[in-house]
Parts: structure tokens; C-alpha cells; sequence
């Protein structure tokens, strides 16, 4: 499960953050319904926005997630290379469908204008190059956010509990669920 969460939000990156993070003031608001001419230009800027590199990237954070799951770990290394081969590749053929999936949300979202402006800027050599960037981060950029997912889930768990007055056996119950469920420690109960 955590390797398709990857996948997914590899895809999504790379269409979401640079759009959100030019963004300082507030924008116009696109059309209610999309014109035929925001989903040609959504689809350009989400094509744009994929790299030759994003196979290679999307193995490398399959391989760490994999690294990661305590689930994995015990697979001999020839059955891992295997899954993670084959997610790669079926992540990466899948592609063109992901992105015409996608198209609808973003011309909804950005008006044409908005749109020719994102295409203009990352059809230039600078928008190409932070495109380029916006891909190549993404494993590290992965592996800083799941280092803080141990301490979340605690927090979260805690926090559960002081709501429902769980008792320190459930609290530690409620953690190791946590860990298990996002593939941090194995299971206790395996079935």
C-alpha cells in the first residue's frame, strides 16, 4: 500500500508543487466547468511537468519505501528488485492515463490565463530546469518527510488517547498499530 501512496504522490508532485508555490497572491478563480481550451492547456502543463527522469525516480523511492517496510525487509533481494521493477515500470506506463486523470482537476482550478502563463514559464530553459529539480528532489524530499512519521504517528496516538482516556496498554497498543499500519515494525499479529 505505501509503495502506490508513492507512486501517487510522485505523480502529483510533480503537477502540484511549482504551481503552489508561485503562487503569493490571490488568484482569479478558473470557470465553474472547463473550457475545451484549459484541458488542452492543462494537459500541457501537467505533461511539462513530468520528466524523462521520473522512472528513474520513482524506482529510487520504491527502493527506499521498500527499505522502510518492515514487511519487505525478510523478501529474498531478487523478489524485491522484481516488485520493484515492475511497480516502476507499470507507474511509469500508466503515466498517460494518470495525467488525463488529472487534467480535468487542474483546468477547473487554473484559468487559461494562468495556464498559458505556467506553459510559458516552463517551456523556458529556467522552467525546465526546475521541473527537471522538482523531480530529481522528490526521493530525498520523501525520505525527510517519512523520517517525522514515527513521531507523528506517536503524537497522534497520544493524543487519541488523552481524547478517549485510553489506558498506557492501549496507548502502546494504539502505537504499535500506528507503526505496523504505515509498514515501520512489523506485524504482531501476522495472519
Amino acid at each position: 500500500m505505501r509503495l502506490m501512496i508513492v507512486c501517487a504522490a510522485a505523480l502529483l508532485a510533480t503537477a502540484a508543487i511549482p504551481a503552489t508555490a508561485s503562487a503569493a497572491v490571490e488568484p482569479p478563480q478558473a470557470a465553474t466547468a472547463p473550457s475545451t481550451r484549459q484541458l488542452d492547456l492543462s494537459r500541457r502543463y501537467i505533461s511539462l511537468m513530468m520528466s524523462d527522469q521520473f522512472e528513474s525516480v520513482i524506482h529510487e523511492m520504491l527502493g527506499d519505501e521498500f527499505d522502510n517496510d518492515s514487511s519487505a525487509r525478510n523478501l529474498p533481494e531478487e523478489d524485491r528488485r522484481m516488485i520493484i521493477d515492475l511497480t516502476a515500470e507499470l507507474t511509469t506506463d500508466m503515466v498517460p492515463q494518470m495525467i488525463e486523470a488529472m487534467v480535468p482537476a487542474y483546468a477547473a482550478a487554473f484559468t487559461e490565463e494562468e495556464l498559458v502563463a505556467l506553459i510559458a514559464f516552463y517551456e523556458t530553459p529556467l522552467g525546465r530546469s526546475i521541473a527537471e529539480k522538482t523531480i530529481t528532489v522528490m526521493p530525498e524530499a520523501n525520505r525527510a518527510i517519512m523520517s517525522v512519521i514515527p513521531q507523528m504517528l506517536d503524537k497522534l496516538a497520544t493524543r487519541m488517547c488523552q481524547r478517549y482516556r485510553c489506558t498506557p496498554a492501549q496507548l502502546e497498543q494504539l502505537r504499535q498499530g500506528m507503526r505496523e499500519g504505515a509498514g515501520l515494525a512489523p506485524a504482531s499479529n501476522p495472519k
